[in-house]
């Protein structure tokens, strides 16, 4: 690594002093994005995959991810909903680009934040009941598998999705490169808790889990949105975006999901609701 590399490195840590969550919030919140992802190809879908939109003056806002786990259910980040009117809430499935027309639009009803929700602490978790239920095809649009209980340990692939930034930090001039519309996709692996608490993450518990990557993650923006893995070619849900560090992106720095598997029986109450 050269010096120059090392110096910016550094210069980046000593900013990431503080923990950021990964949304962006219509109240202020930075917008960004995944960092070091790729679009997802022309002609390939994330059918389990929507954007949560606010309503605003100027039109429908990305703010927020969420996966599908029933027709009329979204699977989110507690923060991205709380406090947050839900009539100017909605979200969109089937599409890759924001600035898509094809895909299904729903309006939000409610929301369910877990009831040990407590921000950068425990039960960063939330289901939205919306309206009118999706309509599945299996290929733009489709249920993503959350209630496997095993226990997902450290060195595990698992990708991510989601609209954000490619970069650490949002760049004056550059929005075309910050903030692209295209649907981002990134793999990295699962750390254990153990080694997540000795990297920074000091009050991480069981109900959360922890990924890293070189130069790869999470950012505001992505927040609720799906952690996934591959189990013997079925993709199954086993985190929920929810926090970071103010950089995104650093090697050193991990990445904190919801961990779905612990909240399996309250998601399932919560579909047949």
């Amino acid at each position: 690594m050269g010096l120059i590399q090392l110096l910016f490195l550094t210069t980046l840590w000593l900013v990431a002093v503080k923990a950021r969550l990964n949304s962006r919030q219509p109240s202020g919140y930075i917008p960004s994005r995944i960092v070091g992802g790729s679009d997802v190809p022309v002609g390939e879908s994330v059918p389990y995959q929507v954007s949560m939109q606010y309503s605003t003056r100027g039109g429908y806002t990305h703010f927020c991810g969420g996966s599908i786990i029933a027709p009329d259910r979204i699977l989110t980040a507690a923060h991205c909903c709380e406090g947050l009117n839900a009539s100017r809430m909605s979200v969109v499935a089937g599409i890759r680009n924001l600035d898509e027309r094809g895909g299904q639009r729903s309006q939000v009803v409610s929301y369910a934040i877990h009831p040990n929700y407590k921000e950068l602490e425990t039960s960063d978790i939330a289901v939205l009941t919306i309206q009118p239920p999706l309509v599945f095809n299996n290929v733009s649009v489709g249920l993503i598998a959350f209630n496997d209980k095993q226990f997902v340990g450290g060195g595990v692939p698992v990708s991510l999705t989601g609209w954000g930034l490619r970069l650490p930090v949002p760049f004056p001039f550059f929005d075309n490169v910050n903030y692209p519309n295209t649907l981002q996709r990134m793999s990295y692996h699962t750390i254990s808790n153990d080694l997540c608490r000795a990297s920074g993450m000091d009050s991480v518990t069981e109900t959360e889990i922890c990924a890293r990557g070189p130069f790869r993650g999470a950012c505001s923006g992505d927040s609720g949105g799906p952690l996934v893995r591959n189990d013997n070619g079925e993709i199954k849900q086993v985190g929920v975006v929810s926090y970071g560090l103010v950089v995104c992106g650093l090697f050193v720095s991990p990445d904190v999901y919801t961990r779905v598997s612990t909240f399996s029986d309250w998601l399932q109450e919560r579909v047949d609701a």
